[in-house]
């Protein structure tokens, strides 16, 4: 039997289903990354925390850029934090699709550069994702923007551009070129990098700490993940079994990094890593899960709205988009003398389900209860509890809809063709993975590349940095993990770090990665412990210092204010297999609140 081979079409090109489900896993990443991010405002983005403006604007190249380096107050960020949760939002409705996206990956980008010292290697992939993201269009499918495209419905689903060629090309190139950089002989001979990964228990979750007793199921693990990060971005894009490797190799990503949550305290990486490989899902599998979608009714179905009324057309286009109905008519009622009665007396839209006819909120939870996504919210809905105040709620938007029609005029206007991604934006495409391929060849010792100046200047404005070197050449050998003892005023002693009277305790917790607040607290103090090692100046330490001095009389303005302190970290060596580990403490810093 011939083996058919896979068209360049199937290989490169990713179907519109998947482009929306992208755009929606990515903006609730960011809404997620910012509710996250929000937490710590005032210690991570503002200049009474740990990185005042003038302090990071000494480490950015001169082309970086940052909005968020406007001003130091929490307000300011808090408002460039808003803007950007309401952009996202706009995003995930597909609301104007094309310009949310460039919005949202400008806000991030600014965000990013506010506090290099919090970032790690998932702020650089979802910065990269949401670049690829501008030169595609996210929002033809499940979208406001696709509701109100006067063209009639299109089954085609295929897309394919250099744009989809440069996203799935850069998403296999994280993994391709990390195992280029992992040439260590732990990685390639002696299959202990996992062993070794697993000891750092800054890092690792309790289970890990479980599961590093089976060193046999170590060794394997390592080298699976060195052979499929080597040989997965290859096959991935095979036309032989093409069906059968991406399908298979898309799964082993995935889990992959599943198995990295469990294992590993790295924030939303694995998370944002799933995100990237979903976009190889292909559109046989969307066309797979339509049919197993229940179908609700078998009688024809037809949503009939005022004539004259924008508003009330323009809902019923966006319910069909979203509640998954696309063969679902929308009619102006006049067009049926009969309907267009019912709808004058009764001052409501009419979903008509074969002869049934329903109306104000009893027709919107009918309608989503046809649904083959959210029939079980339409059943809830569709409960005695809910028709009264839905029918109140549906009557003062019928008195008003002329107001809402003006609106919807404005915000929402009806779109004549699907925004064009033509040779232009293709052009720049194709120019941009030519110059992240080169920056990924030049992070190889073996390239023997220096980039210039110029390209380090245009890299660091569009945030196009990649250095895939996650545990490699080898997984780090040391586990720090902070203790900050210091005195009152009136000469208490107390433990700083832990917001304690009495002495620190320097003894090695349970569970050390549950003594970091959080993966961006983890990454600014183990930079801060990094720089420790270094002749130049400690910066980091001094600015956290200096927070953690303003933050102890905030925090509780009636305790005595705290007079002075030492910032050690307790450092664990990894041993090889079979040795015991060892513990240094280290004094990294001596601060004086009062000097």
């Amino acid at each position: 039997m011939a083996v058919r081979l896979a068209s360049i079409r199937t290989i490169f090109g990713i179907d519109l289903r998947t482009l929306a489900l992208f755009r929606v896993l990515l903006s609730l990443w960011i809404l997620v990354d910012l509710s996250m991010r929000a937490r710590d405002l005032v210690a991570h983005y503002t200049d009474a925390g740990v990185m005042p403006r003038n302090v990071q604007i000494e480490y950015l190249y001169a082309t970086t850029w940052s909005l968020h380096l406007g001003n130091g107050s929490a307000w300011f960020q808090a408002l460039l934090f808003i803007a950007a949760g309401l952009v996202a939002l706009a995003l995930l409705a597909g609301w104007r699709t094309r310009l949310m996206t460039v919005l949202s990956w400008a806000l991030l980008l600014s965000l990013q550069n506010r506090n290099t010292f919090i970032l790690s290697g998932e702020d650089n992939l979802a910065l990269i994702l949401l670049f690829w993201a501008m030169f595609l269009p996210l929002g033809a499918r499940y979208s406001i923007d696709a509701a109100l495209l006067r063209r009639p419905y299109e089954p085609n689903h295929t897309y394919c551009t250099v744009a989809t060629a440069a996203l799935l090309l850069q998403g296999m190139s994280m993994y391709f070129f990390s195992a280029l950089l992992k040439t260590h002989p732990i990685w390639t001979h002696d299959g202990t990098a996992v062993y070794y990964a697993l000891q750092l228990d800054y890092l690792v979750t309790p289970f890990a700490l479980w599961f590093r007793q089976f060193e046999g199921l170590l060794t394997g693990l390592t080298f699976y993940v060195y052979v499929l990060e080597l040989v997965g971005p290859i096959l991935i894009f095979s036309p032989l079994f093409h069906r059968t490797f991406r399908t298979l190799l898309m799964l082993a990503f995935i889990t992959m990094h599943l198995g990295f949550a469990l294992f590993l305290e790295i924030g939303f990486f694995p998370f944002i890593s799933i995100i990237m490989n979903l976009t190889f899902m292909p559109g046989w599998m969307w066309d797979r899960l339509a049919r197993l979608l229940p179908a609700r009714t078998e009688r024809p179905v037809v949503m009939w709205f005022d004539r004259g009324c924008d508003f009330c057309e323009k809902t019923c286009q966006i319910l069909k988009v979203f509640l998954y109905l696309p063969a679902t008519p929308v009619r102006p009622a006049q067009d049926d003398a009969e309907i267009g009665a019912e709808l004058e007396a009764r001052n409501s839209w009419v979903l008509t389900v074969g002869d049934d006819r329903f109306f104000k909120f009893q027709a919107l939870s009918r309608l989503i209860a046809i649904s083959p996504v959210f029939w079980p919210l339409g059943k809830l809905l569709g409960l005695s509890f809910f028709r009264n105040p839905g029918d109140r709620f549906y009557d003062w938007v019928g008195r008003n809809r002329s107001l809402f029609s003006r609106v919807t005029s404005l915000v929402l206007p009806w779109r004549e063709r699907r925004p064009r991604f033509g040779s232009v934006t293709q052009g720049l495409a194709a120019a941009a993975f030519v110059f992240v391929t080169v920056q990924n060849v030049s992070t190889l010792p073996a390239s023997g590349t220096t980039l210039p100046a110029q390209f380090i200047s245009v890299r660091q404005a569009l945030g196009l940095y990649q250095n895939w070197t996650m545990f490699a050449p080898y997984p780090e050998m040391t586990s720090p993990w902070p203790i900050v003892e210091g005195e009152l005023a009136d000469g208490t002693m107390v433990d700083v770090y832990n917001g304690k009277t009495g002495l620190a305790d320097f003894e090695k917790p349970t569970v050390v990665s549950e003594t970091y607040t959080n993966h961006r607290w983890r990454k600014f103090l183990s930079n801060l412990e990094d720089q420790s090692y270094e002749d130049e100046p400690q910066i980091l330490a001094l600015n956290y210092s200096r927070y953690l001095c303003r933050n102890w009389q905030d925090d509780a303005p009636s305790k005595t204010a705290l007079s002075n302190f030492v910032l050690f970290f307790q450092v664990e060596r990894t041993p090889p297999p079979g040795e015991e580990k060892t513990v240094e403490t280290r004094q990294v810093w001596s601060h004086d609140c009062f000097a």
